[in-house]
């Protein structure tokens, strides 16, 4: 009878440490690498977001030029940026047209490099296409998120403030093409200015 006791108590014993075992395995925090969803796209967007940055501490348009050569996909942005009248753009004026929107965005982002001059960007999540990110800037100055639309690797769209640069892109080509009738050679010529 002592027998079955002492190793009943010993059979308990063992369970109630298997129990506690199993509890602290799935209490305890799992490294967060364990469960983060693969991001692909996260070296490419902070390369980007990198290029971008230092453009915008220099001030300088040539900078904004090539971070977008590099990074971007220019040909797709700017046929998304035509919308109806991709249709309509001449085959030898595409290369001419995706070259100077290249220099007009350029321009602009040198416009506003204060929305970009921060001290360092931070992936925070990645979905299908979408890379969100948050820019801290300097001095503790506050951050932004920025969303990376990505397409083969290469940046798709950008949003910042809540504003994608191609819907922003192809308000202002609609615009100009409206002023114009139409004109392609018009539209080439306003985004040389």
């Amino acid at each position: 009878m002592a027998f079955h006791k002492v190793h009943a108590r010993k059979a308990s014993s063992r369970w109630r440490a298997l129990k506690f075992l199993a509890i602290v395995v799935l209490l305890w925090p799992a490294p967060s690498s364990l469960f983060a969803a693969p991001c692909p796209d996260a070296d490419i967007v902070k390369r980007a977001a990198d290029a971008l940055m230092a453009a915008a501490r220099a001030g300088s348009p040539p900078q904004f030029a090539d971070a977008l050569r590099t990074y971007a996909d220019l040909d797709s942005i700017t046929m998304f940026a035509l919308g109806k009248h991709r249709k309509l753009l001449p085959d030898e004026q595409r290369e001419e047209l995706v070259a100077l929107t290249t220099l007009y965005v350029s321009r602009t982002f040198n416009n506003f490099r204060l929305k970009f001059k921060a001290e360092s960007i931070q992936i925070e999540d990645c979905r299908d296409d979408l890379v969100r990110s948050v820019m801290k800037f300097r001095g503790h100055q506050g951050k932004q998120i920025v969303l990376w639309r990505m397409k083969d690797a290469r940046v798709a769209d950008v949003n910042l403030q809540n504003v994608w640069m191609g819907q922003l892109l192809r308000t202002e080509f609609y615009r100009l093409l409206a002023e114009s009738n139409g004109n392609f050679k018009a539209l080439l010529s306003s985004l040389t200015q």
